[in-house]
Parts: structure tokens; C-alpha cells; sequence
């Protein structure tokens, strides 16, 4: 069960994790003692951020979502939170329009070293290394209640629902790291060009279908880049 953080997403595991290690950091001397996080989301991942670098010192932190387009309690997670720190900022577009801004922001290297510019999205490598423990823990939880049919079996099968590939390129990772993962299974909704991918070979930009699961309306899927390049061999 993942949704007993403080904002009910899978995210909090993570980001309650990253934000004491951005804080502990910080007040070493790393950059400079300052970070400015900038990040984009369908609605789960900016809560979760807000409420994993509230309060922190050092940090300041900016989402970018799109404007009715993030679920009204998720929106209501995000604006209300009250600490100085946090700023959010509705965008007139999709999540791959928030999400292209952050990219255009760390490709412009001044401006990245000026504001002492950070990641929260699964962009940071710390988000999905932190998502890898759940798979661990749920994999021993399966085999401590059925141990032969797992050991009879290819491991253990996930179905994951994502929308920026982040959650599930975690279980893959694990799966590298020698936990016996059998199948990964993708799921998606109607915005799914994962699944044409993965069932067709093609991998097209649509326009993005405004559906009941908003944190998955995604057609650009950032940590789907990473699982391209171990598909090409690591290169």
C-alpha cells in the first residue's frame, strides 16, 4: 500500500526521502547552501514535492501544472500550502508543456547556475532510486505468504500505471539488480503511446486526450529515454 503519505500518492515514498536529503545537503555547504527546485506535474508529483520540501531551509520550490488539467484535490494540495518556500504556477497547456519549460530551463546552463536550479521530477535519478524499494519490500511480502508459487513461478509479476515511465524504470532497475522480477507490465490509459511501443514499435506524439486519470495524461514520457538507452545496449 502506497498511499499512506501525506498527499495518498505512490510519490510520497520518494520525495518524503529526497527532500530531507536536499535539506541535509544543503546545510553542509553543498551549492553554495541554496537549491531551487523546479518541477513539472500531472498533479501527483507537485503535491507530493510540496510536501516533501516544505519548510525546508535552504530550499525553494516551484511546480509548474497545467491549468485544469490536474485533479481538484490535488490542485487544492498544491496552492494551499502555506511555507514561504513554495510557489506554483498554473500553465495555459498539457503537462508536456510544463515538462518542456523544466527541460529548456536546465539546457540553459547560466541560467541553471545562476538560480542554483534543481530537479524534483524523476528527471533526478534520487526519485527513482528511492522507488526501487518498494519492489523489494512487496516482492518479500509475496514470498513470505506464498513461497512455493513463487519459487515455482518466473518471479514476480508487476502491473504499474504510468505516465512518465518513472515508477515502473524503477522495478526495471531492481529487476537489474537481481531481484526476481518475472513480467513488468505496463499499464496506460488512452494517452498510449507506451503501448503502441511496445505492442506496434511505434513511438508518435498525439495530442494529449484530457482523461479521468490526469497524472497519467502524458504523451512524452521523460525516463522512457533511460530504458532506451539499455535497449541500445547502454550507448
Amino acid at each position: 500500500e502506497l498511499f499512506h503519505g501525506p498527499t495518498f500518492a505512490f510519490k510520497d515514498v520518494a520525495l518524503q526521502m529526497l527532500g530531507n536529503f536536499f535539506e541535509y545537503f544543503l546545510q553542509t555547504g553543498s551549492n553554495d547552501g541554496h537549491l531551487t527546485i523546479l518541477g513539472a506535474t500531472s498533479g501527483d508529483t507537485g503535491s507530493a514535492a510540496i510536501y516533501g520540501l516544505r519548510g525546508k531551509k535552504g530550499v525553494d520550490c516551484v511546480i509548474l501544472f497545467p491549468h485544469g488539467r490536474v485533479s481538484a484535490i490535488q490542485e487544492r494540495q498544491m496552492t494551499t500550502v502555506p511555507d514561504s518556500n513554495i510557489h506554483c504556477v498554473a500553465v495555459d497547456g498539457t503537462f508536456d508543456d510544463c515538462q518542456d519549460i523544466v527541460k529548456a530551463s536546465f539546457g540553459d546552463a547560466d541560467f541553471r547556475e545562476r538560480v542554483k536550479l534543481g530537479a524534483v521530477n524523476s528527471i533526478n535519478w534520487c526519485r527513482v532510486l528511492a522507488q526501487t524499494t518498494y519492489y523489494f519490500w512487496s516482492y518479500l511480502r509475496v514470498t513470505d505468504k506464498y513461497p512455493n508459487e513463487v519459487k515455482a513461478s518466473n518471479g514476480v509479476n508487476f502491473s504499474v500505471p504510468t505516465g512518465n515511465f518513472g515508477d515502473i524504470l524503477a522495478g526495471y532497475y531492481a529487476k537489474k539488480m537481481g531481484l526476481p522480477v518475472g513480467k513488468l507490465i505496463v499499464a496506460t490509459n488512452e494517452n498510449d503511446i507506451l503501448h503502441r511501443f511496445f505492442s506496434k514499435g511505434e513511438y508518435h506524439r498525439y495530442d494529449i486526450n484530457k482523461s479521468i486519470s490526469p497524472s497519467m495524461d502524458i504523451c512524452v514520457s521523460s525516463n522512457f529515454e533511460r530504458y532506451l538507452y539499455h535497449l541500445a545496449g547502454d550507448d
